[in-house]
C-alpha cells in the first residue's frame, strides 16, 4: 500500500534490529486500495525482516478475490473509496478492516506458540489492528504496546457518527487499553486526550513523534519528475486533499493578492503530487489558474521525495478546529527533512508550533483568510529578494527516524522487563 501512514511502521521495522529487537511483521495482503507504492515494498524487502502476509475477509479483500496483482493496476478511485468507507462505517466496527482481526489473531497465536516472542506492537489506524493485538495479548499474556498515529474515539472522522456508534467505539478502545502495558503516540497532547477519555485506565504513555529518514533523501539524482519553472516561485503540495482539507483558501488567496497587485501570478507555478479530484480541477479552471498548475497525480514515495527537493516552497493544510489541534500530518515531517521553506495553513496548535521552531516556516492562520493572503505575499516578497529563511538544522535532526526508533526500542526494553 501507499500513503504516509505506512512509513512510520516501515521505518521502525527498518531500524529496530540495530537496537536489539528483531521484528516479525504480520500484515494483510493489499486487496483493493486507492494507492500502491512499490518503492515502499522494495524498501521493506531490503530490510530482510520476516514478513507474514494473510488474506483477510475485509470488503476490499473479498472484492479483489484471489487475483491480488490485478488490483495493483486497477486501483479503486478516491471518490469511490470515500463512499464505500462511509457506508461501511455504519455496520463495521471499529472500521472496514474488521475482517482482518480474526485471521491476524489466529496466525499470531500460532507464531507465538512456536517462536520466541517478547512483545506485541500494534500501530493504528486502522484500529482493527489494536483490537486484534489486544485479543492476541489476552490469549498469550505477552505485553502489548499500542501505537496511535491518530486518535481513535476523538478522531475527527468520528465527528459525524451517531451516539450509539461512538459508544460502541469507546467500548472497543477501552477493551484495548485495559490490556496494554504502554501507549506510544505522536505527542503528549494525544496521550492526555486518551487519558481524559478513559480516566479509570492507568497506562504508561510515551511520545514518539513522526519523523523522516535521511536515507530517503540520498541517491535521488534523476528521480524527480517535477517540472521546475525557472524564474518562478515554485510551490509544491504533496499528498491528497480530503474532508475539510481543501486547497480553495490557498488558490483564492493567490488570485485575490494578484488582483490587488501584491504579487504576480506569472511569476508563480503550483505543483501538486497526489492527485487533484474533479472538483478541484474545476475550481482551478474557474479561477483562471490552469496555466500555472501542474498535477502529477499519485507518485511513489521515492519520486515524491525527489520532487520535494526541487521545489522552492512546500505547503500543507490542516483545516481542523481547536478540538483537533494535535493533528500533525506525517507529511509535515517529510517536509521538515528537506530543510526547505514550508507554508502551513493551520489553526494555532501543535503543527503551527513546530513550524515556528523550524525556522523556515510560515503559518497562515485559517481563521482569517486575510492572514493566509498576507502570508503568501510575505513569501513572494522574500523570494523576490532572495531572502527566504533557512531552517534550523538542530531542530531538523530531532526527527531522524533512526533516533526515534532508538527511543521506541528503549520503550520496548522497559515494557518487556516489567
Amino acid at each position: 500500500m501507499g500513503g504516509s501512514g505506512v512509513q512510520r511502521p516501515l521505518k521502525f521495522v527498518k531500524y529496530l534490529r540495530e537496537f536489539g529487537w528483531n521484528p516479525i511483521v504480520l500484515r494483510p495482503e493489499p486487496g483493493i486500495y486507492s494507492h500502491f507504492d512499490d518503492s515502499l515494498e522494495r524498501e521493506l524487502k531490503k530490510t530482510k525482516v520476516e514478513v507474514i502476509s494473510l488474506q483477510p475477509q475485509t470488503p476490499f479483500h473479498v472484492a479483489a478475490g484471489s487475483n491480488q496483482e490485478k488490483y495493483r493496476e486497477r486501483k479503486i478511485p478516491d471518490w469511490l473509496a470515500k463512499i464505500v468507507r462511509r457506508f461501511l462505517r455504519l455496520f463495521m466496527f471499529p472500521d472496514n478492516k474488521k475482517g482482518w482481526i480474526e485471521p491476524a489473531y489466529q496466525k499470531a497465536v500460532e507464531i507465538i506458540e512456536n517462536r520466541d516472542v517478547d512483545l506485541i506492537f500494534s500501530t493504528a489506524p486502522p484500529f482493527s489492528n489494536h483490537v486484534a493485538a489486544a485479543k492476541i495479548s489476552d490469549q498469550t499474556n505477552l505485553p502489548l504496546i499500542l501505537d496511535y498515529r491518530d486518535l481513535w474515539l476523538n478522531n475527527h472522522f468520528m465527528d459525524d457518527m451517531f451516539g450509539w456508534q461512538k459508544r460502541r467505539m469507546k467500548k472497543l478502545e477501552e477493551f484495548c487499553l485495559q490490556r496494554t502495558k504502554g501507549v506510544t503516540a505522536l505527542d503528549n497532547f494525544m496521550i492526555d486526550d486518551i487519558r481524559s477519555s478513559f480516566p479509570e485506565i492507568d497506562f504508561n504513555g510515551f511520545e514518539v513523534s513522526h519523523g523522516f529518514d535521511p536515507e530517503d533523501f540520498e541517491n535521488l539524482e534523476g528521480k524527480a519528475t517535477l517540472e521546475y519553472r525557472k524564474g518562478k516561485l515554485n510551490f509544491l503540495y504533496s499528498g491528497l486533499f480530503y474532508e475539510e482539507n481543501q486547497p480553495d483558501i490557498f488558490l483564492k488567496a493567490l488570485v485575490k493578492a494578484t488582483n490587488e497587485n501584491a504579487l504576480n501570478l506569472e511569476q508563480i507555478h503550483l505543483h501538486f503530487q497526489g492527485g487533484l479530484d474533479a472538483r478541484i480541477q474545476h475550481l482551478v479552471e474557474k479561477l483562471g489558474l490552469s496555466n500555472i498548475v501542474t498535477d502529477y497525480g499519485y507518485v511513489n514515495h521515492e519520486i515524491a521525495t525527489a520532487n520535494l527537493l526541487e521545489a522552492d516552497v512546500l505547503w500543507m493544510i490542516s483545516n481542523f478546529d481547536a478540538k483537533h489541534k494535535q493533528i500533525k500530518s506525517g507529511k509535515l515531517f517529510e517536509y521538515i527533512g528537506t530543510g526547505k521553506p514550508i507554508l502551513g495553513l493551520l489553526h494555532p496548535g501543535e503543527a503551527s508550533r513546530l513550524l515556528e521552531q523550524y525556522g523556515a516556516g510560515f503559518v497562515g492562520n485559517l481563521s482569517t483568510p486575510e492572514k493566509v493572503q498576507s502570508t503568501l505575499e510575505t513569501i513572494f516578497e522574500q523570494w523576490e529578494k532572495d531572502q527566504l529563511p533557512e531552517a534550523n538544522k538542530e531542530f531538523i535532526a530531532l526527527f531522524d527516524r533512526k533516533k526515534l526508533t532508538l527511543k521506541l526500542a528503549k520503550i520496548f526494553d522497559k515494557i518487556s522487563s516489567q
